[in-house]
């Protein structure tokens, strides 16, 4: 066998042990104990060597040293007298982990002592089940995971000497499994835990790859209020509004986008196509100390400005068209106003239905970056929860940087 064998390599050889049942036991009853007792030179070369240190008392009948040797180190041994290769830990982790497998707690209040039993070792010890614990129980380990995100978010509410410390290395637990369980778990307690470092590493384990990664599409960036009035006025606000829908109803313009949270900061990456084909594809990064803002839009953004638009344009028409009748200038001609007015009312529905509205009815929001140097990015028909994720890890990240 390799000397760093993956996790599921160390894990099968030990499930061929002749005597992997007593020595699951052995580690399992002298980590516990260790844990209980708050015995930080478990397993350390540091130890005295004396019983309560090692575990000695928890030797099965008939288990010697030629019984208890495996690929990766003799497990009376490394009790004994420490074990200092990562190997060798990852070997002692192992075997806690099959020993919680094999008796599992039945009750809550058992789940919760097992995993700050678990934790503890973890923060103090060279015993760390976590990384075997997700392979060997699956999901079988609910329970257990529960507990351990109530220690990275609470950990005082669990034991009163627990501190940042275990809730840190719970919070590093957390991202050592992949079930989607416990990945739902992780973003939620994420959203409620106070502390910013316990925080970020939560909100960093999607990086650069996983949940801080957002698939959505390039749109305008929402206008100002001078530069809609004046769009509006001018017809030009339903002029690039059919524009856009013909693009994309007849000629199939696209402008699929991601938007991705890595160390380095915001890298959004876009691509322009047309009838399939695609015609650009850029990517840009955003450092996060160029970062001015990032928002995401309420539901029905600029509603407020548009009622207000809208209102001023039914104003006119209705006020022009009276003081047109009863003036009657010769020449005047309501009819071209009218038209002119309804024009403009046309292209403040088209322009709200297609930039925001559109969202909204199936969903979906836009987020809006704006760096300190450089032009707005609007990324729509994203998803709100995957964005307000995001948004806190951004948030995390930059106080972290602070």
């Amino acid at each position: 066998m390799a000397d760093d064998p993956s996790i599921e390599e160390l894990l099968s050889g030990l499930n061929a042990h002749p005597r992997i049942d007593e020595l699951r036991s052995l580690v399992r009853a002298a980590a516990l104990d260790a844990a209980a007792a708050r015995r930080s030179d478990f397993a350390s070369r540091f130890n005295i060597g004396t019983a309560p240190t090692t575990g000695r008392e928890h030797v099965p009948a008939g288990l010697d040293r030629e019984g208890a040797q495996t690929a990766h180190g003799n497990v009376l041994d490394l009790l004994e007298n420490g074990a200092e290769k990562p190997a060798e830990r990852r070997l002692l982790g192992a075997l806690l982990a099959l020993g919680v497998a094999e008796r599992l707690p039945e009750t809550v209040a058992e789940e919760d002592g097992l995993a700050a039993h678990l934790v503890w070792l973890a923060a103090h010890t060279y015993v760390d089940a976590f990384e075997a614990l997700d392979v060997v129980l699956a999901e079988r380990a609910d329970g257990i995971w529960r507990a351990v995100a109530q220690i990275a978010e609470r950990p005082s509410d669990v034991a009163s000497d627990f501190g940042l410390t275990e809730a840190l290395v719970a919070a590093v637990a957390l991202t050592t499994s992949n079930a989607p369980a416990v990945r739902a778990l992780r973003q939620e307690v994420s959203g409620r835990v106070q502390d910013p470092a316990v925080r970020a590493v939560l909100t960093r384990a999607g990086l650069p790859g996983g949940e801080a990664l957002l698939s959505g599409e390039l749109a305008p960036a929402p206008y100002g209020v001078v530069v809609t009035a004046l769009l509006t006025v001018t017809l030009l606000l339903a002029l690039l509004s059919l524009l856009r829908t013909i693009g994309r109803l007849a000629l199939s313009y696209r402008r699929p986008a991601e938007l991705r949270l890595t160390d380095r900061g915001l890298e959004l990456t876009h691509r322009i196509e047309l009838l399939g084909k695609v015609l650009r594809d850029r990517a840009t990064v955003v450092p996060l100390s160029n970062l001015a803002r990032v928002t995401r839009e309420v539901r029905y953004a600029r509603l407020g400005l548009y009622a207000g638009l809208l209102a001023l344009v039914l104003g006119t028409y209705f006020g022009m068209g009276l003081f047109v009748d009863g003036v009657r200038v010769p020449g005047g001609s309501l009819s071209l106003l009218g038209l002119a007015v309804l024009l403009m009312v046309l292209g403040l529905g088209a322009d709200f239905v297609l930039s925001g509205a559109s969202d909204n009815v199936r969903g979906k929001c836009r987020l809006v970056v704006e760096p300190h140097k450089g032009r707005r990015v609007c990324i729509a028909a994203l998803d709100p929860r995957r964005a307000d994720q995001m948004l806190s890890s951004i948030a995390d990240l930059t106080a972290a940087a602070r």
